[in-house]
């Protein structure tokens, strides 16, 4: 648990992360029938608050089920990621349901990028094959060129299956519509792009996927059920070890002159690349 409370509620509400959570269990009436159902909330007040909100919970699904109410179709769905460290107001690390750690962003703008735009007659296996992590650092380049950026660089790193990008100099707000427009254009991933709108900003993994390492998988969530903990903590320490022998990517290419002056940029280069040539994961 995170213990070093440093942005507001406000903030991490927004990203919709939450430092205490709750599972609790209620009856409810089916058709005169009781049954058990597992109510979970998160809570950035405190555990209290979360077991209330798991009340209401229960209280809104016996109401949807007596028809009293209608489906709240604008219910956003929070994060049930575990809070490991608040670096400041607008960057959460987070460790995601695979137990990687993950970067929260509203201050740095981050795509991840699996694929390059195709022409038509590549769709259909017709004419040279390129190779997919050059081509999509092709596309970049012309596109910077084309932008005529100024006072702004692109940072393109090199990732297990394809590239990630990090603005420098420039911010776009994930509920812009520009986000959206430019996210088209540098083809990034579309449910990454889906992701970072609903959660109101960029997310950037830290730490290698764990199937990568030929190490077990295991199941995160929040709040860990007590009978899994200390098998958690022996998987992360094997994990953990295990992270040394990989990086997650590496800075392959700089477009502009903008110097990379930011903490946040500095914190992800040192979790996720490394001076020698290590295996990408």
């Amino acid at each position: 648990m995170n213990t070093t409370q440093i942005a507001s509620s406000e903030a991490l509400e927004r990203m919709h992360l939450f430092r205490y959570w709750r599972a609790m269990e209620f009856s409810v009436l089916i058709n005169g029938q009781p049954e058990t159902i597992t109510c979970t909330a998160g809570s950035n007040k405190s555990e209290s608050d979360a077991e209330k909100r798991c009340e209401e919970k229960a209280l809104r699904v016996q109401m949807l089920i007596d028809g009293s109410i209608e489906r709240d179709n604008s219910y956003e769905r929070p994060v049930r990621e575990e809070i490991t460290h608040e670096i400041d107001e607008y960057n959460i690390v987070t460790r995601n349901r695979y137990g990687a750690l993950v970067l929260n962003t509203s201050s740095v703008s981050i795509f991840d990028i699996d694929d390059y735009k195709h022409s038509f007659w590549e769709i259909f296996g017709i004419g040279v094959k390129k190779d997919k992590k050059a081509a999509i650092v092709e596309s970049l380049c012309r596109l910077f060129e084309n932008r005529s950026q100024r006072d702004t660089s692109w940072r393109i790193y090199e990732t297990c299956k394809g590239i990630r990008m990090i603005l420098v100099g420039q911010y776009i707000d994930t509920a812009s519509q520009f986000f959206g427009q430019f996210s088209r254009e540098i083809n990034a991933d579309p449910l990454y792009t889906l992701l970072c709108t609903k959660q109101n900003c960029y997310r950037a993994r830290l730490t290698p996927k764990p199937q990568r390492l030929h190490i077990g998988r295991i199941k995160f969530s929040c709040p860990l059920p007590e009978d899994t903990q200390q098998q958690c903590h022996d998987w992360l320490k094997n994990y953990q070890e295990q992270s040394k022998n990989y990086a997650v990517c590496r800075l392959i290419e700089t477009l502009g002159t903008r110097i990379a002056e930011n903490p946040i940029i500095d914190f992800h280069d040192r979790l996720c690349c490394s001076d020698i040539n290590l295996p990408l994961a």
